[in-house]
């Protein structure tokens, strides 16, 4: 779908060209920023937190600051753009316009925090990850480009009895791997964003949640009816190491998989 960072500079000038369309979020204050798009002359503005830039692709961008910067920048592919278009609006045409500079968006500050607390997470979740790059792409498409006009209409409703079954089913079968959330929405026959409501509405809990507590349980069985080493465990039931399923199950069961092993 795409990334995210959490960039952190001093004070210093910038000018780039990327092939790849992204955002900017800012996520501490920088008074007195300069910048521009292309040939045009640099404008200086506070850059307050929230502040949204969204960076067309193939378009130079010079930017100066005096302050150290904090921001996310999330970046999209061409693909996953129209990918997002395709199945969220009425046709896979967009093209995005940049709103003025010092334009704030809490929305997507919101957004951009959650991830760049993600990223920089001990238990880094890759699905809740994709979730919010999900949403905050298609808020980009909703309010900054020219297919904004063109929402589909989708009501909030639960899966189907036969769509969460067979939802669950892929992930039960699946645990081990790198889930997104396009390939849960394919499964529902649904848009990303709609999948993302349909399944929070069904089980009570987003995908990403209900994922860990899958790989959790299927965990704790094979601590207690297996001689599987702790780390062969956690990479069968999806996490990145025995730290990663040890750091996990401490915060959502209190309870360590040596402590299992050994109680059991």
């Amino acid at each position: 779908m795409g990334g995210v960072i959490d960039v952190s500079r001093p004070p210093g000038s910038l000018t780039f060209h990327t092939n790849a369309e992204f955002a900017t979020v800012i996520l501490a204050p920088s008074p007195n920023m300069e910048a521009a798009f292309a040939s045009d002359r640099l404008q200086t503005f506070d850059a307050a937190v929230g502040m949204l830039v969204v960076n067309p692709s193939n378009v130079d961008r010079t930017l100066k600051w005096s302050t150290t910067k904090r921001n996310a920048a999330i970046a999209f592919g061409a693909s996953a753009y129209s990918d997002l278009a395709s199945s969220e609006l009425e046709g896979a045409n967009w093209e995005l316009r940049p709103p003025k500079f010092g334009h704030i968006d809490l929305r997507a500050l919101r957004l951009a925090k959650a991830m760049a607390s993600e990223v920089s997470a001990s238990t880094s979740n890759p699905l809740y990850l994709d979730a919010l790059l999900t949403v905050f792409g298609i808020h980009l498409l909703r309010h900054y480009s020219n297919a904004k006009l063109h929402l589909k209409a989708t009501a909030s409703r639960r899966l189907s009895g036969q769509t969460s079954k067979r939802t669950v089913e892929y992930m039960n079968e699946n645990l081990s791997e790198n889930l997104s959330i396009n390939d849960l929405a394919r499964i529902s026959r649904m848009s990303p964003s709609h999948f993302i409501r349909a399944f929070t509405l069904t089980f009570g809990m987003p995908p990403h949640q209900y994922l860990v507590n899958l790989r959790l349980k299927m965990a704790e069985k094979l601590l207690i009816k297996t001689n599987l080493s702790i780390s062969d465990i956690a990479f069968q039931t999806g996490f990145s190491s025995q730290s990663h399923l040890t750091n996990t199950m401490k915060r959502f069961k209190h309870i360590t998989p040596g402590k299992i092993r050994t109680t059991n």
